[in-house]
C-alpha cells in the first residue's frame, strides 16, 4: 500500500483530497498547524492521522509521495526536510488529476462566491438521478454522508476555484481540472494576497476556460458583465446562459420570484417552464439552484428530476446555516466573507425571518480580508444590518475612517464582542455570524451564553414568584 503525506492537510480541499485517497487504497497521513471543525472532526472519524505542526519528523515514516498544500511555503521546515531528502512531490490538484478525474467527465464550478453550494447542488442531483457521481466539495454537504466520493457513474463534480496550486506553481488550482462542463457563477476581486488586480483573475479564468473541448459546455451567469467578457474573449465550447434578473435572452431565466426567494417560476428556452418551491432562503441561491439545473440537463438530467431532487437539497453547512433559537433570538452561521456575499446573506436572513433587528457578527479572517482591500464596499455591505459586531484580530490592517458608524462595534478581542453582544440581544433579533474560519467558536459560545442567561432568568423570575 503507497503512503500519500500531505502538507496542509486540514484546508477543505486537500482534506477531502485526504478522503479520496484513502477509498482508493493509498494510506494517509498529514500535518497542519490549525484545525479546526468541521474539517479535524471528520479527519478525526475516518481516522486519517494528522500530526499538529510542521516538523521534519512528520516525514521520519518515509512516505512514497508528498503532497504539497497551497498555503505552503517554501520556508516551511517540512518542506525543506523533504527537499533536502529527495522525495516525490506534487499538489493537490495535479495529484487529483492524474489520479481521479483523468478518465472521468467532469464538471468544474467556479467563480467569486456559491462554489461549494452548487457544487453540492450538482453532485446531489446527479445522485438523485441514479448517475452515481464523484465529487469533491469544499465544505459539510448535507446531503452526502463524506464531502468526497469517488462515485461509480462516469461524471465527476469538483468545487475548482482560482486560487494558486502551490508555492512552486502558481497557476490557478482549476487549471489543472480539464472539465467537460465549466459551470461559471459570478467574477470579482478577491484573494489580494496572490492577485494585484481584477485584471490578474480575469486571466486565470481565460485560462481555465480555454482548457474546456469544443464539444463541452459552458453554463455561465448572464448577469455577470465582467464574467460575461471573459468568456467571450475565451470560449470555444457552447455557452449556456442563466439569469434570475429575468434577462429573457439568457437560455434560463427568473421570471418572477417571491420576496423570501423561496418560489421561483423558471422558463428555459429548451425545457418549458417550472416552479420551484424549497426551503433555502437568499437570491444567491436561487442563482445558484439555476446554475446547477441548467449544468444537469445539458447532460440528460430531466428538468422536473432536477427540480425534485433540489426540493431535498439540504444546505451545506455554515452556509446560512440555523444554529439555534434561544429565547426567540435566532442564530446563524455563514461562510461569508466577501462584500457581496455578506451582503446577500444579511438581504437573506432579513426577507426569510423579518426579525425585529439583524444583529452581524463578523470576523475579517481571509488574507483580503484582513489587508482592508474593500475598504468602503465592505462598511456598505452592512447597510441591511442594524448592528454589526467585528473583531478586529491584531494583523487586521483597516483605516478606521472606514469604520466611522454609529452602527459599527469593534472589538480586539472575541471575549469582549462576545459580552457586550449577548447583553444587546432580546427576543425578535436574528444573530448572523460571518468567518470563514473558527471564530474561536464564537457562535457555540454565544448560543451557550444565552441559554445561561435563560436559566438565570428562570431562577430569579422562580424567586419573585
Amino acid at each position: 500500500m503507497k503512503h500519500i503525506h500531505i502538507i496542509g492537510i486540514c484546508g477543505t480541499f486537500m482534506g477531502n483530497l485526504a478522503l479520496l485517497a484513502r477509498d482508493l487504497g493509498f494510506q494517509v497521513s498529514g500535518s497542519d498547524l490549525n484545525a479546526y471543525p468541521p474539517m479535524s472532526t471528520m479527519l478525526a472519524e475516518q481516522k486519517i492521522d494528522v500530526s499538529t505542526g510542521y516538523h521534519p519528523d512528520n516525514l521520519n515514516h518515509r512516505p512514497d509521495l508528498v503532497l504539497v498544500g497551497n498555503t505552503i511555503s517554501r520556508s516551511n521546515p517540512e518542506v525543506d526536510a523533504m527537499l533536502d531528502r529527495g522525495m516525490y512531490y506534487t499538489s493537490g490538484p495535479q495529484w487529483m488529476y492524474e489520479n481521479v478525474l483523468r478518465d472521468r467527465k467532469v464538471i468544474a464550478v467556479a467563480g467569486t462566491h456559491g462554489k461549494t453550494t452548487t457544487t453540492s447542488m450538482i453532485a446531489w442531483m446527479l445522485d438523485y438521478a441514479g448517475l452515481s457521481p464523484g465529487y469533491l466539495i469544499g465544505g459539510v454537504a448535507q446531503n452526502f454522508s463524506d464531502a468526497a466520493r469517488i462515485g461509480d457513474g462516469e461524471w465527476f463534480v469538483i468545487e475548482s476555484d482560482e486560487y494558486d496550486t502551490a508555492y512552486f506553481d502558481k497557476r490557478s488550482k482549476f487549471v489543472h481540472y480539464r472539465p467537460r462542463i465549466a459551470a461559471l457563477l459570478n467574477l470579482e476581486f478577491d484573494h489580494a494576497d496572490i492577485f494585484n488586480s481584477i485584471e490578474d483573475i480575469e486571466r486565470q479564468f481565460e485560462y481555465f476556460i480555454r482548457t474546456l473541448p469544443s464539444s463541452g459546455r459552458t453554463i455561465a451567469n448572464f448577469d455577470d458583465t465582467r464574467l460575461g467578457e471573459v468568456i467571450n474573449r475565451s470560449s470555444v465550447s457552447p455557452i449556456v446562459n442563466f439569469s434570475t434578473s429575468g434577462n429573457r435572452e439568457a437560455d434560463w431565466y427568473v421570471d418572477s420570484q417571491s420576496e423570501d426567494y423561496l418560489h421561483s417560476h423558471i422558463h428555459s428556452s429548451v425545457h418549458g417552464s417550472v416552479d420551484l418551491n424549497w426551503n433555502i432562503p437568499g437570491q444567491h441561491n436561487t442563482a445558484n439552484a439555476l446554475a446547477a439545473i441548467a449544468t444537469v440537463c445539458e447532460i440528460g438530467v430531466n428538468v422536473e428530476t432536477a427540480i425534485e431532487a433540489l426540493c431535498h437539497f439540504k444546505p451545506v453547512k455554515r452556509r446560512l446555516e440555523l444554529l439555534a433559537e434561544v429565547n426567540g433570538i435566532k442564530i446563524y452561521d455563514d461562510f461569508a466573507h466577501h462584500p457581496t456575499a455578506i451582503l446577500a446573506s444579511i438581504d437573506a436572513v432579513s426577507k426569510i425571518d423579518h426579525p425585529k433587528r439583524v444583529i452581524a457578527i463578523f470576523e475579517p479572517r481571509s488574507n483580503t480580508m484582513r489587508m482592508g482591500i474593500h475598504g468602503q464596499n465592505l462598511v456598505d455591505a452592512f447597510d441591511l444590518a442594524d448592528q454589526v459586531y467585528m473583531y478586529r484580530a491584531p494583523n487586521v490592517v483597516w483605516n478606521d475612517r472606514d469604520l466611522d458608524r454609529d452602527d459599527f462595534f469593534i472589538f480586539d478581542s472575541v471575549e469582549s464582542l462576545l459580552a457586550s453582544v449577548s447583553r444587546e440581544l432580546t427576543s425578535g433579533d436574528t444573530v448572523l455570524v460571518m468567518s470563514n474560519g473558527g471564530f474561536e467558536n464564537l457562535q457555540n459560545r454565544l448560543i451557550e451564553q444565552l441559554q445561561n442567561n435563560s436559566s438565570i432568568l428562570s431562577i430569579v423570575n422562580s424567586k419573585k414568584q
